[in-house]
């Protein structure tokens, strides 16, 4: 088994890669902890902080500047989504990608969204680091992360009601998908690539497709705008 140095290599040589097929973009190496902030000044969620590792930060800006390409394509809306962080790191011998999404507040539409950020910006890395040639995608383990306020207890009993009346296929997917995710204990599911519609209507290869990946939900302290997380307790 190779040993830890040798996987931090890996990791340095494929960011420094990716940064010079890309050289706009940052591709930042961080000792101990990452930030991922949100810059709006509306937020209330600013920040979330990942730790106890070495990190690979990928510039998100790479991934929504490839936005417009498929809205001016046309394509799905699927594509028109990016999650505010993308993070890779090596633990135990295991490479992890996490991508990360901050939201202020919770809102059943907005959770769902977050989903659909985090798919989104999964298939785009994806497409790019395809491109390099030290990428294989079963080298990778990939995690989603929903970063948000608490969620209202009455919010989620209620919609818990609603999923057992006729609704359409939409409403179910997103009634299903955050009651998994938000209503349980552990705050995690694992969603499959054909778990979303959106991405069953489109003739997709699984090169830039996950076959599987774990979903979080991270609710923020009340009356706090940051939160920080150790990597150990999600891989």
């Amino acid at each position: 088994m190779r040993n830890k140095k040798s996987f931090k290599g890996e990791l340095m040589s494929f960011c420094s890669d990716l940064n010079n097929l890309f050289p706009k973009y940052s591709m930042e190496y961080c000792r101990d902890n990452i930030s991922i902030k949100e810059t709006s000044a509306q937020s209330k969620v600013k920040e979330l902080i990942w730790s106890n590792s070495c990190f690979q930060c990928i510039d998100a800006t790479i991934v929504k500047d490839m936005t417009s390409f498929f809205q001016k394509a046309g394509s799905s809306d699927i594509f028109h989504n990016d999650c505010d962080g993308i993070t890779i790191f090596e633990e135990n011998g295991k490479k992890y990608l996490f991508l990360s999404e901050l939201k202020s507040t919770f809102d059943s539409n907005d959770i769902f969204h977050a989903r659909e950020q985090i798919i989104s910006s999964y298939i785009k890395i994806s497409m790019l680091m395809h491109l390099l040639r030290c990428y294989n995608k079963e080298d990778f383990i990939a995690k989603g992360f929903i970063v948000s306020l608490s969620p209202n207890e009455n919010y989620l009993r209620d919609m818990y009601r609603a999923q057992f009346l006729n609704r359409g296929n939409n409403y179910r997917e997103e009634s299903d998908f955050i009651l998994k995710l938000c209503y349980g204990k552990e705050k995690k599911t694992v969603l499959k690539s054909t778990d979303c519609y959106k991405l069953k209507t489109l003739p997709l290869g699984d090169k830039c497709l996950f076959n599987e990946m774990e979903l979080y939900y991270i609710e923020v302290p009340e009356k706090s705008s940051s939160i920080k997380l150790d990597v150990h307790d999600y891989i």
